[in-house]
Formats: structure tokens, sequence, C-alpha cells
């Protein structure tokens, strides 16, 4: 009743926990971006002023997000038959770039502030700010894992591991403001600055990879597909199997040809196919899309023919 509930307002339960999910995340965003800024340029700090820059292609991406999530949930049309849930892949593409641009920035300017030799002040009050916000964000890096678990959004997931690329930055800048103030050597925050650079052009290599993956149709797991096809080899009812092809992302694809008695009614195929659906389903998740087409065995079609062709056929 649920689900019929939500699909009558033209809302899936899937598209409501990740459009939740993503606003939470901008509001995160707004609070991080602003408390770590503001501080950032009264205290002179180029670390938190990194982090800040960090949270603002957050915010921009989450809010790109929003469109992404509720254009891959819009049912198939004439134009798009399978859906547009292909779309996430390229939404994570853009957001692994942003975080890739945001980190070029970062680096730059540390290295700039290195040269000029520019002085950061007192840094007691980012050090305050700092330590709340992180446990802020640290909270929506969980909730993002769990709706992205949930739901199996590669948008959410992205969302996750950016949102946990701000846990570290957020554990740098502390880490740098405490160093400074210990010691009086406003080089640190530049160092500091540099390293959470790369830490983000880290991150973003593997977001791009896994969106890249989506739209060019990678297949699933190795572990999966072993899985798979021991299942396949295990049923007493298929004899054998072919052209087994599989897709990852939000929603799975497999499909594959069954060589099946040729005295089988449409009924017990039909029956075949449920119950290996299920099983794909239990291995790939419940939203895997399962193609199943079924070939007439020629052992058995040919069974009473002992003509050295036949016999050639059983052994092939």
């Amino acid at each position: 009743m649920g689900n019929r509930a939500n699909s009558e307002h033209g809302e899936s339960p899937n598209e409501a926990a990740e459009v939740r999910a993503i606003r939470v995340a901008i509001a995160c965003s707004v609070i991080g971006a602003t408390a770590k800024l503001s501080v950032g340029i009264m205290t002179g700090s180029m670390s938190m002023i990194s982090s800040a820059v960090d949270s603002l292609g957050d915010l921009m991406v989450s809010v790109a997000n929003l469109f992404m999530v509720r254009y891959a949930h819009q049912p198939p049309d004439e134009d798009h038959n399978y859906g547009h849930a292909k779309i996430e892949g390229l939404g994570a593409m853009f957001e692994g770039g942003f975080i890739l641009a945001a980190a070029l920035f970062i680096g730059y300017a540390a290295v700039h502030k290195t040269i000029i030799g520019d002085v950061s002040h007192d840094t007691t009050l980012g050090i305050y700010v700092m330590c709340p916000t992180l446990l802020l964000t640290l909270g929506t890096v969980l909730y993002l894992r769990k709706v992205a678990k949930q739901t199996g959004s590669l948008v959410i997931k992205s969302d996750a591991l950016h949102y946990m690329t701000d846990v570290w930055v957020n554990i740098g800048v502390i880490v740098s403001l405490v160093l400074v103030k210990l010691t009086g050597k406003p080089i640190i925050d530049a160092v500091v600055s540099i390293g959470i650079a790369l830490f983000m052009i880290s991150s973003s290599i593997k977001v791009v990879r896994e969106g890249f993956d989506v739209v060019m149709d990678k297949s699933l797991p190795a572990e999966q597909v072993t899985r798979v096809t021991a299942l396949l080899d295990a049923h007493d009812r298929i004899e054998s199997f072919h052209d087994l092809r599989t897709r990852g992302g939000k929603i799975p694809h497999v499909d594959f040809h069954a060589v099946v008695d040729p005295q089988m009614t449409a009924q017990e195929v039909h029956d075949l196919f449920e119950e290996v659906q299920r099983g794909i389903q239990e291995i790939t998740g419940p939203s895997t899309r399962v193609h199943l087409h079924a070939d007439p065995s020629p052992r058995r079609a040919h069974k009473t023919d002992k003509t050295p062709n036949a016999q050639k056929a059983e052994h092939a």
C-alpha cells in the first residue's frame, strides 16, 4: 500500500529517500561553508578557506544531484525505453570533475600563499568552529551511506564519498590549526592545504571512474558473475547456458540463453524464469532485471536419432 500511495503522488520510496538525503547534504554544506569561510577570512587560515571552497563545491554538486535523482527516476518513455537511470553515471563524472577543479584551486592558492609568505592569525577560533563542523559532516556521511545502500543510488554513493573527503579535509584542517598554534609556523597551514588538494584529486579520480563504468555498461563484479554462473550450472532444469551478459549500475541487468527440454510448456519455462530470477536477484540485488531466452535442447529433440550427425551433435 505504501508503494502505491507514493507512486500516485509521482514519487517512489527510493526517490523520496534519495531526495531527503540530498537535502540533508545541502544543509550540511551551507552550514559548513558559511562557518569555515567566515572564520577562514577572519583568521587568514588557508586550510580553512580551502575546506570552505570544498564545502561550496559540495553544495553546488548536491544541488545538481537533486536534478539527477529526479531525472533518473523518470519511467521509460518512447525515446528512453530502458529508463533514465544512466544519468547517475554522468552525474558522478560531473561530481568528480568538480572535486578535481576545487582541488587544483586549493593547491594553487596554497602554493601562492607560501610564495608570498602570507601569515595566518590566531587559530583558536578556527579550532572551535572546525570540531562541531567535523561531527556534522561525519553524521551526514553515515546517513548518505545508509541511503545509498538502501536505494542503490550511484549519485548518493558518490555524494557519500565526496562528503567523506570533507571529513578527512576537516581533520586535516584541525591538525593544521593546532600545529600552527603550537609551533607558530604558518607554513604548516599551506602544507596541509596541499595535502588536502592531493587527497581530493585521488578521490575525484575514483568518482569519475565509477561514473564512467556506468555509462560504458561495465559488467557486474567478477564475484557476482561467478555466483550467477554457479547458480545456472547447478540448476537441474537447465542443460546448459550461453551468451551470459551482465551490466552493473543502479539497475543491473543479467541476460543469457538457457538450453532446456523442448517438451517444456510455456508455463514451465515461465516458472523456471521466475525461479532463476529470484536466485539472481538474491546475488545482485532486487532491482536487477533478468532476461532469459530459452533454447530447445538438440540432445532431447533428437534423442532417438542415431545418425552420425546426431551422434556428433550429442558430443558437441
